[in-house]
């Protein structure tokens, strides 16, 4: 008798969070205090958050739909989508006090967004295409992260001299407790590489590009890399782009 009871009671509980606004879950979570966002509105099947900030990136729209067994045990998790103008993704994620899980995740964001100034050629629109695989953060540590990006944003840039630009491609991990991402692209006559560190608030990075394409000197120079015969050199700490909504 008292097994069935508790099952019952189990499920009642369910079903009242199955009922439960977004809004309720929201608040429970923290809150616009914590999350940044506008309102929110649906259900946690289907809701919808509007004028969400995400550690300084603004969010137009993200709509949820929620796992209720996981907010039975304390956790927020479930699929959600990102209707932005310059940044849209989708993918699974799950959110605790400490953890942070996402699995498989794409994402698709212009340059704008990064926070970068503007290069000469460079196209603010050009995108940068994400997949990712895993990545858990713990108490914002990165313990585990795979996945790839890759972008041809320098193949147009490089048609302005009259060459071929590479596509480049990079691979993500986790590298003293923070989400790297290592990157490459390689042509005839030119190649690069780098690395990003991904911040909760930006990221720092370095770029190295091997070249004996003179005329990729002035715009490289303005760009704030250094030289050293055909190796050009640049790094920096960036601000994720403020982009309204």
């Amino acid at each position: 008798m008292a097994g069935r009871i508790a099952l019952v009671l189990g499920l009642l509980v369910v079903w009242l969070v199955a009922l439960m606004p977004l809004k309720a879950v929201a608040l429970m979570a923290g809150g616009s205090q914590a999350f940044g966002y506008r309102d929110v509105f649906g259900t946690i099947w289907q809701g919808r958050v509007y004028g969400l900030n995400l550690n300084g990136v603004p969010v137009r729209e993200l709509e949820v739909s929620l796992d209720p067994l996981a907010l039975v045990s304390g956790r927020i998790g479930g699929e959600w989508r990102i209707a932005d103008a310059s940044l849209r993704g989708d993918g699974m994620a799950r959110l605790s006090r400490s953890t942070l899980e996402l699995d498989t995740t794409q994402l698709v964001v212009t340059l704008d967004r990064l926070g970068l100034e503007p290069l000469p050629g460079l196209e603010p629109s050009e995108r940068i295409f994400v997949r990712l695989g895993r990545l858990e953060m713990r108490d914002g540590t990165c313990v585990n992260a795979s996945g790839s990006a890759r972008t041809g944003a320098l193949i147009g840039l490089a048609r302005l001299h009259g060459r071929e630009g590479p596509a480049v491609n990079g691979e993500f991990a986790c590298a003293d407790g923070r989400l790297v991402l290592d990157w490459t692209g390689e042509t005839d006559g030119l190649s690069l590489g780098g690395r990003v560190s991904f911040r909760a608030d930006g990221y720092d990075w370095t770029a190295r590009i091997e070249t004996g394409w003179p005329e990729l000197a002035d715009g490289l120079a303005l760009a704030g890399m250094s030289r050293d015969g055909t190796v050009w050199q640049a790094g920096g700490s960036e601000a994720y782009g403020r982009t309204d909504s």
